[in-house]
């Protein structure tokens, strides 16, 4: 799956698998990042284990 740093997915979001983040993702040329989305992590925020592609309210952005 391919992302810019602002989609709201889990992969993506500091609360996602707590300092280590998604183990799968690749940084790519123009702030775009490709991830598995089949990738399953804890959500330090939920406390539930949630999928790479999962959303919520409580997105934060790791990358900035």
């Amino acid at each position: 799956m391919l992302g810019n740093k602002n989609t709201r997915k889990c992969a993506l979001c500091i609360h996602w698998n707590g300092a280590m983040g998604s183990t799968t993702i690749k940084a790519l040329y123009g702030g775009k990042f490709e991830f598995d989305n089949n990738e399953k992590q804890s959500c330090f925020k939920k406390g539930i284990t949630t999928p790479a592609v999962g959303t919520c309210p409580n997105f934060e952005p790791r990358y900035k």
